[in-house]
Parts: C-alpha cells; structure tokens; sequence
C-alpha cells in the first residue's frame, strides 16, 4: 500500500511537468505504394483513438504523396511541436519530380486543424495571409502553399498577425513567456519577439483591473482574461478576487520598458504598481 500511494503521489506531482512536454514523434522505416518512405509516428499522447487516426492519415497522405510523383522517396520534417498539436511537412521526390504537403494534427480531436480555428473570422484571414491553397504552421509563423502539392513558399511570422487571431487560441501555437508580479525590477530577454502573459492578482468586481503602459508602440497589449479559483467557482462565488492574464506581443527587436498599475481607469491613484523590461534581441 505504501508503494501505492507514493507511486499515485509520484504521478501527480510530474502531470504539470508532462502537460507542458512536446508530442512525441517516432521515426519509422515504411512503404507506401511504389515508394520507400521515412515517416513520423506519433505515441504517448491522452488519446489512443486519435493517435491511431492521425498516424493512419500521416500513412495515407505519403501514399497519395507518392502516387503523386510516381514512386521514389518520402521523408518529413516536424515544423511544430506543441503539447497537443503538430505540424509535418511530408516531401515526394521521385527524380525531377517533387511533390509537397503540409499536416497540421490536432491530438486534441484526432483530426485537422486549420488557420480558422485560430481566427476570429474567414476575412481577417484573407487579409491577413492572402491567396493560398494550404498553411502550414511552423515554430515563428505560417508557410503557405500557392498550388497544389508545390513548395511552401510564403512565410508569416505569428506576431505580424496575431492581432487578428483569438488570443486563447494562440497560446496553443505559439511559445508564450509568463511572467508575474516577481518580474519588478527585472528584464525579460526573448531570442525573437513574440507572446507573454502576464498573471497578475485581481478583483473585477471592485472596479479595479492591471492597466499596462510601454516607451515603444512596439509592445502592444492583445487580450486578457480573469480566472477565478477553483475553489470559489465550484461554490459559485461571485466578485471574488482571482487572476487577471493580460496577453501582451512584442512586435520587433529592442529594449523596452512596460508599466503596470492596478487601478480604477477613471482613477489617478493606484493600488499597485511596478515596471519590468523587455530585452528582443
């Protein structure tokens, strides 16, 4: 009983750990029709149905793939990997002929996700990515396909156009800093620009909320949500103080510093205040 109970403890400290773990995706040696192939197989994830339904349509678009080109070879590349989604290239080659196309699996559904999932609407897509024939997410941004089975050639970085996209959404695709209160006084240094949230204590109901002020245009607050407890959202509570989650983009390289002040926005005078950097190389 004992081992029991240390194992239950065991696996329930390590779950937050393993939630924030990429896909597991596994080589395989294969053949598909006329042709040899080098395919992704995915295991280890939540749900064995959908793992088998998208290791099957990864086996079935490189044998369309292949068809497509007449035999030959096909290898992949993983352009993403996140907790629940992942996105392969699949490439046909079969002498001067070179078939491409591009997977965006959702682990979450056993099936397809697309740009519409993660926009509010059909035109703010079009105006955000233009003409295209199919996306295919990647680690900083979007690859898109003018023809059929023709190379990804287009790329959009995430944060062009992440004014666009449904904020709850983007936290799936994109790598996204937190941060809290503990970062006064202290710098953020990101390798690119790209998302943060901030997770900050917060009682709506007061009137009171985290307003954010930045030196540069360049920081641009994007969203917010307020979460309350657990606890207090099982008994129903209402105006109980939780977390309020600001979303803010960093748009380009530089050093910036970001103002935060927890106020009434018709009020001077604030309750708490404090002011971090932000350092893009």
């Amino acid at each position: 009983m004992k081992i029991l109970l240390t194992t239950i403890i065991c696996l329930l400290l390590c779950l937050p750990v393993f939630a924030d773990q990429q896909t597991t995706v596994l080589q395989e040696q294969a053949t598909v029709g006329k042709a040899t192939a080098v395919l992704p197989y995915i295991d280890g994830s939540n749900d064995e149905a959908y793992e088998k339904q998208l290791n099957a349509l990864i086996r079935d678009t490189a044998a369309k793939l292949a068809k497509e080109v007449g035999g030959g070879a096909v290898t992949y590349e993983v352009k993403l990997n996140r907790p629940s989604l992942v996105s392969i290239l699949l490439t046909a080659a079969n002498g001067e002929r070179v078939a491409y196309k591009g997977l965006n699996l959702d682990l979450t559904t056993g099936k397809e996700f697309t740009v519409t999932d993660f926009f509010v609407d059909k035109e703010q897509v079009q105006q955000a990515l233009g003409d295209y024939e199919k996306v295919l997410f990647a680690e900083d941004g979007f690859y898109l396909q003018q023809e059929k089975y023709s190379e990804y050639a287009t790329f959009v970085p995430y944060n062009k156009v992440l004014d666009h996209m449904r904020i709850g959404e983007a936290g799936r695709i994109m790598q996204v800093a937190r941060l809290t209160a503990a970062a006064s006084g202290k710098t953020l240094v990101l390798d690119k620009p790209g998302l943060l949230a901030l997770k900050l204590a917060s009682n709506p109901s007061t009137g009171y909320s985290w307003q954010m002020s930045a030196d540069s245009a360049a920081v641009v607050r994007v969203g917010s949500t307020f979460i309350i407890p657990r606890e207090e959202e099982e008994r129903m509570a209402t105006g109980v103080a939780g977390t309020e989650i600001l979303f803010l983009n960093v748009n380009e390289p530089g050093t910036y510093k970001v103002h935060m002040e927890y106020k009434r926005p018709w009020e001077r005078i604030s309750l708490d205040k404090f002011t971090f950097t932000i350092s893009v190389r």
